[in-house]
């Protein structure tokens, strides 16, 4: 103890002078940097009494291996070597040394430049810290990214914490699960819509496409997307999502006209709406097209090419009725009843069919008619074979008649498919594109019935092509009365789909005609090689600046949407989202994702929506300190 008690008293200096007592004492750092004496200040006399008694920390101490914590409200020593804080009481020598000679014994006899360099490590522990928000932002950048793919697949955001969280949990750990998923997907969401909102203020117009249609839930979602002009291109994306609480005009155009307004954009930049053929929709009166019309007067309305054609198909004669609802009847009898559906498979197994099911017709289906008769005149033979001695229907299979009108009716759903199919697709945007495609139309070919015909020396009787005739016929004027009228409009301009020639529209500005005079007169053969009839925008986008009046006037043909078909694509995308055991999910956010065809700059939206720092504890875990 004595030998202890005299090493102390040779390693240790007097105590430091006080500050004057009116002031108290404090910590003064000097010109240099280096520490000086220090006394917390009180606030009470009995506190300053006590803090007295405890004492002072020392340079000196660092020889001991201790510095102090820079809280001049709660001074305490902290040890160079662990960088632990002890209690405001353990600022004694005594008390300092018995913690070196407890927890670092190896370290009692280093000399004091040794603890110099500790102290210079725990001060650069500012730029580990640094170190830990960099690795830290690296992995709320990752759980963004993981985030925005969760969401464009349109998956649980469950799946975040179910699947992907173990499959990498040493790169993003425990930072990572359900509500973050949904938090990141909401700030990403929101930053697109933003970008998207910039893009379409500064295109000099844009056209709507909407329709409504109900959730697993029951509720009334309106779709909405629009297609603008960015950076010399056409771009089309989703611009929201909404539940409604009623499908009527006028809530339809409120909610529209709210969003409209509440973005800052303008009525009279919008150019055309596209709809289906719904009385809320396109009605006379008060429907959403007439309040849009009334806002913007110069907006084409466009009736949804696809709707119009799945109009056109539904016409059919009583007789042609009949086979159709009969060819229903008999896969329902098969289909619906899992027992018959089990047999009439083994029974196309044991054939070696090429199908060994067949398929239930669904009304709302645009295809549906089309594949349920292809796939019951592919499999009529397996078909005969099953119903026999057990329904009535067996009678219709058997007859020539009804196979004959049955093989007819599936080459022609079949070519009213390939024409349906033909006219889906954002790359058919432009309406001269889809009315040339409608032009291009031929029923003629019927390969099945022909195939039957032959097979089997039958020779149809009059009333069989008398009743196609009149089908063929009933069909052609079909089409007359949904297409004819906008054919023959667009038949007076041409010009816009070949600027070069001579004739001259009757309805156009001075100033237009004027520009399409000397477009027409360009000979260059750089402009002319441009013009492409399935890229039409492109071309006038190429030639906006030279002839700018002709430009717009191109444009308000070229830019309204020919189809719904994107409103058709969120609705599918909707039903795979929003599904019955999701069905409490908000699908605005998730959907965008779904559809959006705006590249998300994850960084960005880090940047904007910067969190919080970990704990120390997490960063520590991350890191795998």
């Amino acid at each position: 103890m004595e030998k202890w008690l005299k090493w102390i008293a040779k390693t240790t200096s007097p105590p430091p002078v006080d500050c004057d007592e009116k002031t108290e004492d404090v910590l003064i750092n000097d010109k240099s940097g280096t520490e000086a004496d220090f006394q917390a200040p009180s606030t009470s006399s009995h506190e300053s009494k006590r803090r007295k008694v405890v004492g002072k920390y020392d340079p000196e101490y660092l020889k001991l291996g201790f510095t102090w914590n820079h809280d001049t409200i709660d001074l305490r020593p902290q040890c160079v070597i662990c960088y632990e804080i002890l209690a405001n009481e353990s600022m004694l020598p005594s008390k300092l040394t018995r913690h070196i000679e407890m927890k670092h014994s190896h370290f009692t006899n280093k000399p004091v430049d040794f603890f110099q360099r500790k102290l210079l490590d725990m001060k650069s522990s500012k730029n580990i810290v640094s170190h830990f928000i960099n690795i830290n932002e690296n992995a709320v950048y990752a759980s963004y990214l993981i985030s925005l793919r969760i969401a464009r697949a349109g998956k649980p955001h469950t799946i975040g914490k179910d699947l992907v969280l173990p499959s990498i949990k040493d790169a993003v750990g425990a930072m990572f699960g359900e509500k973050t998923v949904a938090r990141r997907i909401d700030e990403m969401t929101e930053w697109a819509e933003d970008e998207l909102i910039r893009r379409v203020f500064c295109s000099k117009y844009y056209t709507l496409q909407l329709d409504e249609s109900t959730d697993v839930q029951g509720l009334f979602q309106l779709l909405v997307f629009v297609r603008y002009i960015w950076q010399n291109n056409e771009h089309e994306d989703i611009l929201f999502c909404k539940s409604i609480s009623r499908g009527t005009a006028e809530e339809i155009f409120n909610v529209i006209d709210s969003y409209i307004k509440e973005k800052g954009l303008q009525w009279k930049n919008c150019f055309g709406i596209c709809t289906d053929g719904a009385r809320a929709m396109c009605g006379k009166n008060s429907s959403v097209v007439t309040r849009v019309l009334k806002q913007s007067p110069c907006a084409l309305w466009t009736h949804c090419s696809l709707h119009r054609e799945a109009l056109v198909s539904k016409a059919l004669p009583n007789d042609f009725k009949t086979v159709l609802n009969t060819a229903v009847k008999i896969v329902n009898y098969i289909k619906t009843k899992p027992l018959q559906a089990r047999l009439f498979q083994k029974l196309c197994e044991e054939m070696g069919s090429l199908h060994t099911s067949l398929l239930l017709h669904t009304e709302v289906r645009w295809l549906s008619r089309g594949k349920v008769l292809t796939r019951l005149v592919e499999l009529r033979n397996e078909v005969t074979i099953y119903l026999e001695g057990k329904t009535e229907y067996i009678e219709s299979i058997l007859h020539k008649k009804f196979i004959l009108k049955l093989t007819y009716l599936e080459d022609i759903f079949l070519k009213l498919n390939e024409f349906n199919l033909i006219l889906q697709g954002s790359s058919e945007s432009d309406i001269f594109v889809v009315h040339d495609r409608i032009r291009d139309g031929k029923y003629d070919c019927f390969e099945t019935l022909e195939t039957f015909i032959i097979e089997n020396q039958v020779q149809p009787k009059t009333n069989v092509l008398s009743a196609i005739s009149t089908h063929l016929s009933l069909l052609k004027n079909n089409f007359d009365a949904y297409f004819g009228e906008e054919m023959k409009k667009l038949d007076s301009l041409n010009w816009i789909c070949n600027p070069f020639q001579d004739r001259l529209p009757s309805s156009m500005s001075t100033k237009a005609s004027e520009e399409l005079i000397d477009l027409s007169e360009d000979t260059s053969m750089s402009l002319k090689n441009s013009l492409n009839r399935k890229q039409l925008t492109k071309f006038w986008l190429s030639v906006a600046g030279n002839y700018p009046c002709l430009f717009d006037e191109a444009l308000k043909v070229l830019l309204p949407f020919s189809t719904s078909y994107l409103c058709e694509v969120g609705f599918s995308a909707m039903i795979s989202i929003k599904t019955k055991y999701r069905n409490k999910l908000d699908v605005s956010n998730s959907l965008r994702f779904k559809v959006t065809k705006i590249e998300v700059d994850a960084k960005a939206v880090m940047t904007k929506n910067r969190k919080q720092i970990h704990l120390l504890i997490e960063i520590t875990v991350l890191v795998g300190i």
